[in-house]
Parts: C-alpha cells; structure tokens; sequence
C-alpha cells in the first residue's frame, strides 16, 4: 500500500467513526483525555553525533556533550475522544481520541574559550489512535489499537560567544536548523479501569514500517540563503576532514530513528455521556 493510500484511508476511518457508532444500540460519550507517553527510541543516532563531535575536539572541550537517554522524548499529551460500549455484563467496546504533546529541552558543550555549542530541541507529537476490544461490567476494558503518530522534530544548533550572543548562523557549516517529520502507524494493546464518569487507561504501542520506505531518511537543514543543504551527520570527523568518503547509508541521522515505542497512562472523564 502506497503512503497516501494509508493516510487516506486512516483519515476516512477517523471521520467516519462516530457515524459508525450512531447506527448502533450503544453508549457514547465524549471524553477530555490527559496523559504521559514514555516514549522510548530503540535507536538513537544523535549520540552517535554527539560522541564524534566530543571526540573531534577533544582536549580543546571544557565540559563536553552529554549522550540523549532513550526517554529523552518523553511528554505529557491533551486531547479530545469518543468512548462507546455494547452489551451490560459483558461487550464490545470501541473508542477514538486524538492527543497531542510536547518536549522542549537542551544540550552544552563548552569549549576551553568559554564557546557553547548547544542544541535545543522541539519535539512535537499527534496521536489519533483507535480501540478496539471487549469490556467487563463496564468496570474493565481490554483493548487493542492502531494509531497513527505523527512527529515533527526541530533542532537549533547554535554557538553562544563569550560576550553571551548566539549564532545559528553559516559561520560554521555545522550550525543551523535541523527538523525531521516521521509519520508511523502503532499497533498495541491497552487496559481501562472505568468508575462513574472517570476512565484510567494504561498502554503499550510499537511503531511499524507500513509508512516507511526503508531507505535513508536525514535530518536537514537549509541556511536563511538557501544556497547549502548539509545533513546532521553521525561521524562527524569524517564529515569534516574528508566529507567524500562519508557512507550515504550510515553517516547521518535518521529522522527514522526518532520514532519510539510508547508506554502511556493516563486520565479521562467523560464531557458528556449520550446514553449514560
């Protein structure tokens, strides 16, 4: 299936899910949901870049970078959602939410002559994810899910000078603005304790591959000119002495290795309940 077939069709499900509902004898009720995704990446090339670049400069470094954590990505996540269930003791249950969260944080790296180079980090996530499953005295919910997670990475990489102004600019190749965007759909599994109109979800999701080409994806970054493409490179003493023999396939960041496995728990009440 191409990509768009993909979105397009996760989109018509999307809009077409409580029209879905409406035609059948069920309880509806609109949710406002809250939680925090723990979001882990198997992969992360930005240390990769971080190490090289400490490695580079060496005894010329006072305080050199620190190395991401797996969890770095982690954020609290709001949004809006549709809960249905059929049956009284036992039944199918069903619901549709869409969240979005954010993560803003920073790394140094001082050099002997007071120089910083720091990278800020702004970290956007969408989730619209669908559940499907069963439910026990409307007390227990067990469900599996698809969603699809759209995140959009930023990164600023700047030199602070001794008199405290900062640079992002094409001074130095290696500065300026670097984003990706990576788009998976994650399937998983979920449980939900309900009492009255609170619900207290619990789940694990794993990205796939469907809306990836398996090939090379970079971080990139066009200076305020446009006149130079440069991507964020994983070893970055061979991007600077001798760049023609930096491999295509492993000497950058991959915007595909921003995707994570997520863990969220969370909160929702109910806003208003059509049946309940």
């Amino acid at each position: 299936i191409r990509p768009n077939t993909m979105q397009r069709t996760l989109l018509s499900f999307c809009l077409l899910f409580p029209l879905l509902l409406s035609a059948q004898e069920s309880r509806v009720g609109l949710t406002i949901r809250a939680d925090y995704g723990n979001y882990t990446m198997p992969e992360i090339d930005l240390n990769d870049f971080y190490r090289g670049y400490n490695a580079y400069y060496g005894s010329n470094m006072k305080v050199p970078f620190d190395t991401l954590s797996p969890t770095v990505f982690s954020h609290p996540n709001y949004g809006l959602g549709v809960r249905a269930s059929i049956g009284d003791n036992v039944g199918l249950a069903t619901g549709l939410f869409i969240t979005r969260g954010n993560s803003r944080f920073s790394q140094q790296a001082t050099f002997q002559n007071n120089i910083i180079t720091q990278t800020d980090f702004d970290v956007t996530d969408w989730t619209c994810q669908i559940d499907v499953g069963v439910h026990l005295f409307h007390f227990l919910y067990l469900q599996g899910h698809m969603a699809g997670h759209f995140r959009n990475t930023q990164m600023d990489l700047g030199y602070f000078y001794q008199d405290g102004s900062y640079s992002i600019g094409n001074e130095y190749d290696i500065l300026g603005v670097y984003t990706a965007s990576t788009t998976t759909i994650d399937f998983g599994a979920s449980a939900m304790i309900r009492v009255w109109k609170v619900i207290i979800p619990v789940s694990i999701s794993f990205p796939s591959n469907m809306l990836s080409d398996g090939g090379l994806i970079t971080l990139t970054d066009f200076d305020a000119s446009r006149v130079r493409w440069t991507d964020l490179p994983r070893d970055y003493a061979t991007w600077a002495n001798d760049p023609a023999n930096l491999d295509l396939d492993t000497g950058f960041v991959r915007a595909q290795s921003l995707q994570s496995v997520r863990i969220n728990i969370g909160l929702e009440i109910y806003l208003h309940s059509v049946t309940d």
